[in-house]
Parts: C-alpha cells; structure tokens; sequence
C-alpha cells in the first residue's frame, strides 16, 4: 500500500517541487545574493555544510531572476572541465557557443557577451553549485571570468556554493576576490515545525499527521538540517503508514530514525 494513499496526499510532502520553503536561513540567503546583484559586487560565497539547502538556495535565486528576465546561469561544477563549465556559463548568457568552440572560442564569446551587457547596462549572475568540487584549473577559470567582467564594466555577479571545508582549499586568487561569505544555518524547532506542517497542508493533507512530541523529537534528531528533517519526516510517514497508525508518535519516529542510520553530527 502506497503510503501516500495511506495518508491521503497528492504527492510526496517532502521531496523539493516546485519552489522552496521560505525559511528564515534560506530567505537571509537569498536577500544577500539579491543585494549582491543589486549592489554589482563580482564575487560571493555561499557556505554551509552538506544538507543545509545549499542547491535550493541557488535554484530559487535562479528561479527569481528568470522571473524578472535577467540573464542567469546556474552550473553544477561537480566533476565538470572547463570547458563544459564555460560553455554552460556562455548559454546562460546567451552568447551563443557552438559544439565545437575551443576553450579559447567560448571566452572570446564571454568577452563579447560582457561588452554588450555593459553597453546595454543589463546584469548576470552565474550560480555554481559544487564549486567546493573545483579543483585549480576550475578555479582559475572562476576567477578569469571576474577579470574579464570587469575589464569589460559588465555588471556580472557569481555566486560560488561550497562546504567550510572545500571553500578553505580554494587558492588565495579566488578567496581574495569574495565581496560577501553568505552561510546557511540549522532550523529552529518553530521553523522545522512550520515547516513540516506546511510540507502536509500543500501535498492535501488537512489533519495532523505528527503528534507534537513526535515534532519536537523529529526536529531534535535530525538536529534541524533541512535535508535529515525532510527524510526523517518521510521515512517516519513510511513507517507509520506500513505499521497502520492513524497518527505517528515518538515511537514512529524512533524507530525511522534507526532505520534511516545517518551521522549524528553533519560533517563540515
């Protein structure tokens, strides 16, 4: 028995569709991206550990600024050459590429691209996931494109994603150009609490599923990282639907934390 029928939803509750829970961390994030853009600072960081909505965070501000018909790129620089990384920055932009376009090619076309956004006095933003992923050739392509908006006066912004960790390893050139360290921290018990209960009312569940210990033991376990919240509360609605409770409880939710089985502490 699905256990979305069990629960009469319409959909899985907690798995990312369409657009993102307006957490306080995550609203916080967004408004320094905007400022960035807005203030048309080169360079930023945003930094957090795994599981804290890093990606959302990035697609949401891609989604924002579609909306308003600005030039965005949003990259995943996870295992990408530069070349592939230029080439999705250069069809965010619209500057064109073609498939056979040197690396040489595809920065002429940014070049290009960057002197007519200047003149036009239009603004872009690329957002690269995984830039913690980077590694020295990457990097140095990070910090060419900065160069290249800038000598070409173009109002371009990029927003680099990474771990504590991974952002320590990027070479002095690149952390020397960051204007602004945006980081994203745990929910609170209240927004993790809202944030379950808004999950249920927009998937068409009406009733409670949660008792309110059950709630507060979720938002405890999962340490209130975005990510174990979501998959302890789906797992424990699993769990409930396969035991036939009408309303899962503490113990429900014990016992798919077991199961689930992550760290107890969220790695830096």
């Amino acid at each position: 028995m699905s256990y979305l029928r069990h629960w009469k939803l319409d959909r899985s509750p907690y798995r990312p569709e369409g657009e993102a829970y307006p957490a306080p961390p995550q609203q916080e994030a967004l408004a320094r991206i905007d400022y960035l853009a807005s203030e048309h600072r080169p360079l930023g960081a945003l930094v957090a550990p795994r599981g804290m909505g890093k990606s959302i965070v990035l697609g949401e501000a891609k989604r924002q600024r579609v909306r308003d018909g600005r030039y965005t790129g949003e990259v995943d620089a996870f295992g990408m050459t530069p070349r592939e990384w230029l080439w999705q920055v250069a069809c965010g932009f619209d500057a064109q590429p073609t498939l056979g376009d040197s690396v040489s090619r595809l920065w002429q076309r940014l070049a290009d691209t960057a002197a007519e956004h200047a003149w036009r006095r239009e603004t872009g933003m690329v957002l690269v996931d995984d830039a913690g992923q980077a590694g020295p050739d990457l990097c140095q392509q990070f910090v060419r494109l900065v160069r290249v908006a800038g000598m070409a006066g173009a109002a371009w912004t990029i927003v680099l994603a990474a771990t504590p960790e991974e952002s320590s390893r990027w070479p002095d050139t690149l952390l020397e150009l960051i204007d602004l360290r945006i980081e994203l921290y745990a929910w609170d018990e209240d927004t993790t609490v809202d944030y379950l209960q808004h999950a249920l009312m927009s998937a068409g569940r009406l009733e409670p599923v949660f008792t309110e210990d059950a709630l507060r033991l979720l938002h405890s376990l999962s340490h209130g990282v975005p990510r174990q919240v979501a998959r302890l509360a789906d797992f424990a609605m699993v769990v409930g639907a396969a035991s036939s409770v009408a309303i899962i409880d503490t113990g429900i939710v014990e016992s798919a934390a077991h199961q689930v089985a992550w760290p107890t502490k969220v790695a830096g």
